[in-house]
């Protein structure tokens, strides 16, 4: 019964994944057969600086984990204690995750145009020394991306939250309660920590989507420049754009790899954490 879904799954997923760990060792533009270089394509990856600077955004997108996670667990909180108009927010909130990426990302970059709306609304309110090129200005490039595309799966997490909150063990709550504790306390030293096995799962989420979801939104938003290329758009660049679809394998090798170490060492030390208390 299982066979038909399983040769469905090796033929798309398996096969393409064992493919380009092969070609990941070879030269090839997609047209000629594929020649055999070893360890050449790892080797120039370590050397190409355009690849470390991406390699440095995806990390910089994870750094900011603290608020991808605090942001919609502390408004799944809210929602689930059932705040004025909860319902309107929790479809408000998760709105986002339905629209496509590009429709997101067009429309970000009508609004932080130069003389855009939210420009013109800065300076409507005397803010005007506040406006700034938000995609176009380096050196606050890479924030805005970044706190767009927080928004914009904010919704998944604050819906993975509410179903952990919706599961918690009542019983040790008021048993807290009935002890003395603060709603801080009960909220630091028991909601927390039984909703640590849902901060793992959203946590591994935000390391997978900083590394395989960004390409749409950094496309339409900023064109993939330097200063905001992450490592799947520079695999883009290197398959479709320069033709060395031997190099991109290699890089995406490089990126599962990376995500597995990532991945691998914050869930590690939440679970030190976790230990250690």
């Amino acid at each position: 019964m299982l066979l038909p879904a399983a040769a469905l799954l090796g033929w798309l997923m398996v096969y393409p994944a064992v493919e380009a760990v092969h070609l990941s060792f070879t030269s090839w533009d997609g047209f000629s057969s594929p020649q055999g270089i070893g360890l050449e394509n790892f080797s120039d990856l370590l050397h190409d600086k355009r690849f470390k600077e991406a390699l440095l955004h995806n990390l910089a997108f994870i750094a900011s984990m603290p608020i991808w996670v605090g942001l919609p667990y502390g408004i799944a909180w809210a929602l689930h204690r059932k705040v004025f108009g909860w319902k309107f927010f929790r479809f408000a909130f998760f709105l986002p995750v339905v629209l496509s990426p590009v429709v997101i990302g067009v429309y970000y970059m009508i609004v932080l145009r130069p003389d855009g709306p939210l420009n013109s609304a800065l300076e409507s309110v005397g803010l005007g020394f506040l406006a700034a090129e938000w995609l176009n200005d380096p050196s606050i490039a890479l924030p805005t991306v970044i706190a767009i595309i927080i928004w914009a799966t904010m919704g998944i997490g604050v819906l993975i939250f509410l179903s952990g909150l919706s599961s918690l063990d009542t019983e040790q709550i008021d048993a807290a309660r009935v002890d003395g504790a603060s709603s801080w306390q009960v909220q630091r030293h028991v909601i927390f920590w039984q909703m640590l096995p849902v901060i793992e799962f959203w946590a591994i989420l935000i390391v997978i989507l900083s590394f395989t979801a960004l390409f749409p939104l950094i496309y339409t938003l900023t064109y993939g420049r330097n200063d905001t290329s992450v490592v799947d758009f520079f695999l883009y660049q290197e398959a479709f754009t320069a033709g060395n679809l031997g190099y991109a394998s290699a890089v995406g090798v490089v990126m599962l790899i990376a995500i597995a170490i990532v991945g691998g060492a914050v869930l590690g030390l939440l679970r030190i954490r976790r230990r250690g208390t």
